[in-house]
Parts: structure tokens; C-alpha cells; sequence
């Protein structure tokens, strides 16, 4: 019964939410055995009962969606603004999930830390997701075969200094028939690694165009930067494009993370220092630090409960997000660091500080134990 509960609870998470090789970056002269003091209990007997929760404020729906029990925005970290969800999710004749108060005081402090967690803005966010390098995406153009239906295609692309999507097609391409009738395109960014729905993408729509003389060098020795090997790139009949007037850029952040940047904010924006070593990073820890990431979940953030995996997906100079599951249900956490980090040799010093805090928190909790018993 306890299990079923937070395995929904975890599932209520989902739903809502949201260094070059690894050798440089490494914990092991920071072990995390004497970080973290492994030698003693992970869990307490009173952690192993409680739920995860979403850091998202809420507002009550009387018919509310059976999975997530309500309804809510989100407000831009950084500019205030509000994301809607669309009104929720709603499914009739659904009943809202009955939990006790011991319950909903916890899930009160879980999302009251995530949303005291610092962000960078969803401009940054745009901008970090298309700045990825070997990046492919979907672009749509309207085709000129059949006219008045749209043509989707995966292309290559990398960015120029203003964050604007850059291409090298082959006149030979379906895709480059259609620019060249009618420049008018979106083009579809997942973040790296994307499964599914819970994921962050970017759509940005404007005006493909043609770039011509030095520029045009410029810019695919650029693209061939970020694809290493597309030595097609210098082929005669490949050419360079760029969507030069970007209309419009929509974010989605995951699930019920939906909102637009204006494109003078995506434009005015820059991708996230970390975000070229970023990937490294996160396998590193991902590979061989798991143990630390599931205590910063129970002992930074304050969920409760069995934790089957932990994933860190995102980092950026504040902190990072981890992805948290328990049996098939899974959800989005943010850890925040102590202080913002643009260096890649500061990261380690930020991730131990992390490290350092929970053993804190651990030798307190043993200390209050110990008092306990006596």
C-alpha cells in the first residue's frame, strides 16, 4: 500500500515538473566515503516511507487530472512571468487524491525549496538547447511539390553568434526546393539526450535565407566546427543558410513546462558557460558518484521514500536537475549551488560543497539519534 502510494507520488513528480574527459573532473580525491561518511545508514527508517514532490506552485482543481491532482503556472526564474498550462489537464469524473496532513506539510517543504532554487531564464535555457554541438533537428518548410502542406525534415545545423540557427544543404534537397520557394521554416530542438514528453525543447520560427560570399565561408567553417565530420560541408553544390528573422521562439521545459521567449530576449541572450563541458560532467556523476545524487535528493531537497535511480540531466552555473524514479514513475528535482560557478575547475569545488553539506546534515542527524537513545 505504502509502495503504490509513492509510486503515484513519484508519478504526481513527473507530471509536474519539471569536464573534455572525465579524468580532469573527479571526486575521488574528495571521497565520497569520507564526504558523505558512507560507512553510516543511508536511509533512516523514517525516510523510507514519505514522497517525492513537484516544485511547482499549485492551485486546487475540484476535477483535476487523476495523475496530478492539480493544476498550476510557473513563473520565469528569472523575469517574472507566468507559464500557463493551459488551463491543466482536467478528466471528468476524476477524484482528487486524498493525502494526510503529515503528507501535504511534506510536499509543502519540498516545493517550497524548488521554488526557492535559483534558474537561469528560459531565454538561456533556448539558447543553451540550440548551442549544442552535433546537433540535429526537425525542420519544417512549406513544401512546393504539394502545395499547402508542410514538409518535415532532419537536418544538421549549428548557430551563429546570436544563437541564429545555421544550415549546409545540397540544392539536391527536398528541404532546399522549399527554402528557396519560401523561406518561411520552423525548425524543432530537443535537449541532448531527449526520451520523450518529460524532455526540453526549443522551436523557433522565422525566415530561412541563403548566405552568400565571405560570410557564407564564414559560417560553414562554423557549422563544420560543430559537425567534425561533415566534410561534405565543402562539396560545390552544398550551400549556407541561416534563419535570419526569427518570429518566434517557444520553449517547452517538459511536462506542463510551456511558454514563449520573445526573440529579443532569445537574441539577447547567451547559452550557459557550462554548457560545453557540461555532458562529461554529468556522466561522470551519473557513472560513478550515484550514491551522492540520491543523498542530495533525500537530505538538500528532503524527499522521503525509496529511490530506484537518479539521474542528473541538466547543469548549468546555479545548480543542476535530477531526474529521480522509482519503479516506472520518475520526476524532475533542481539542486541549487552555494554559489554560481562559470569555470569548469569550479565545478568539483561546487559539487563537493554539496558533498560537505550533506555529511553535515548526516552527522547531525546521527548526533540527535544518538541523544535519542540514551
Amino acid at each position: 500500500m505504502m509502495a503504490s502510494a509513492n509510486s503515484r507520488l513519484l508519478l504526481l513528480l513527473g507530471v509536474l515538473s519539471l569536464l573534455s574527459s572525465c579524468a580532469s573532473f573527479s571526486l575521488l580525491s574528495a571521497s565520497p566515503s569520507s564526504l558523505l561518511r558512507a560507512s553510516s545508514p543511508l536511509l533512516r527508517s523514517s525516510r523510507r516511507n514519505a514522497p517525492a514532490f513537484a516544485p511547482f506552485s499549485l492551485r486546487a482543481s475540484g476535477a483535476s487530472d487523476p495523475v496530478t491532482g492539480a493544476k498550476f503556472t510557473e513563473e520565469n526564474p528569472s523575469e517574472g512571468k507566468k507559464q500557463s498550462s493551459g488551463g491543466g489537464h482536467s478528466v471528468p469524473g476524476a477524484v482528487a487524491e486524498s493525502v494526510s496532513e503529515e503528507t501535504k506539510a511534506k510536499r509543502e517543504k519540498i516545493r517550497v525549496h524548488q521554488e526557492a532554487c535559483a534558474r537561469i531564464s528560459w531565454a538561456e535555457v533556448a539558447q543553451t538547447i540550440v548551442a549544442q554541438k552535433e546537433a540535429f533537428a526537425v525542420l519544417a518548410t512549406n513544401s512546393k511539390s504539394m502545395a499547402g502542406f508542410p514538409l518535415a525534415s532532419l537536418v544538421g545545423f549549428a548557430v551563429d553568434k546570436d544563437g541564429r540557427p545555421i544550415f549546409c544543404f545540397s540544392t539536391m534537397s527536398a528541404h532546399t526546393v522549399n527554402l528557396m520557394s519560401d523561406g518561411r521554416a520552423s525548425l524543432c530542438v530537443t535537449e541532448k539526450g531527449f526520451v520523450g514528453a518529460a524532455d526540453a525543447r526549443v522551436t523557433l520560427v522565422g525566415t530561412v535565407k541563403k548566405v552568400e560570399g565571405e560570410e557564407a565561408e564564414e559560417l560553414r567553417s562554423a557549422y563544420m566546427a560543430s559537425h567534425a565530420g561533415a566534410y561534405w560541408a565543402q562539396f560545390g553544390d552544398f550551400s549556407m543558410y541561416r534563419m535570419e528573422d526569427i518570429k518566434q521562439v517557444s520553449f517547452v521545459g517538459g511536462f506542463a513546462r510551456a511558454g514563449s521567449v520573445t526573440p529579443e530576449e532569445y537574441l539577447a541572450a547567451k547559452p550557459d558557460p557550462l554548457h560545453l563541458f557540461a555532458q562529461p560532467v554529468m556522466k561522470h556523476m551519473n557513472d560513478d558518484h550515484t550514491d551522492a545524487l540520491k543523498d542530495y535528493v533525500r537530505y538538500l531537497v528532503g524527499v522521503e521514500g525509496p529511490i530506484d535511480k537518479v539521474e542528473m540531466r541538466r547543469l548549468d552555473r546555479l545548480g543542476f536537475d535530477m531526474r529521480v524514479t522509482n519503479g516506472n514513475d520518475s520526476g524532475l528535482l533542481r539542486i541549487p549551488f552555494e554559489n554560481e560557478v562559470r569555470e569548469r575547475k569550479d565545478v568539483k569545488t561546487a559539487i563537493v560543497a554539496l558533498s560537505q553539506k550533506v555529511a553535515a546534515q548526516k552527522a547531525k542527524e546521527e548526533e540527535e539519534e544518538g541523544k535519542k537513545e540514551e
